[in-house]
């Protein structure tokens, strides 16, 4: 059987690289969600429901229960699937932006990874790191405080281990990471 691992956190501190190194090393996949599919079309669907935070958390809902359904089925095929973002992020960042709803509920229907990491980053690094990227208007909203922190608490609550990438080169970090994930399983 294989492993389905979600790795989250804020905008800018490695995930995508992580997820890609961790792809390597155990010859597996990397996923993200929104999926490939809908990079295009990610832009135009949250410009047209800018004003609907729940419309917004929707769809990258739907991304969150497609990727899951192929991640799943490749890990029942006894491969290696690293998500660059999964639920915790669309929960977290759909409360921290207002939204209401229950998503609590919908996402006890969604399919679960086996392991959920919390990549944290000390935060003048990260900053530095959205700067130097370019940051989005979705990066600017993690600079305020309380936006940032409360994305922080919720992703802490969905979080199996957590992981402080601070201070390390990337090679460094994703050989912690590993070994934590094999020790895990």
């Amino acid at each position: 059987m294989g492993v389905f691992v979600a790795i989250e956190g804020l905008d800018g501190v490695g995930k995508t690289t992580v997820v890609q190194q961790l792809a390597e090393r155990f010859s597996g996949h990397a996923l993200s969600t929104p999926g490939r599919a809908l990079r295009d079309s990610r832009k135009p669907v949250l410009e047209a429901f800018a004003e609907d935070e729940l419309a917004k958390a929707l769809f990258y809902t739907a991304s969150v229960s497609s990727q899951g359904r192929l991640a799943h089925s490749l890990a029942e095929r006894g491969e290696w699937v690293f998500v660059d973002r999964y639920w915790a992020s669309t929960l977290a960042y759909a409360k921290a932006r207002g939204v209401t709803a229950d998503l609590d509920q919908l996402g006890r229907s969604l399919i679960q990874p086996d392991l959920t990491i919390l990549l944290i980053l000390d935060e003048p690094e990260r900053q530095r790191r959205l700067h130097k990227r370019g940051a989005t208007i979705e990066d600017i909203e993690t600079l305020d405080p309380k936006f940032r922190q409360c994305v922080l608490e919720e992703l802490r609550a969905h979080a199996n281990l957590i992981v402080n990438l601070s201070f390390q080169e990337p090679q460094a970090a994703c050989s912690i990471i590993a070994q934590a994930i094999r020790d895990q399983f």
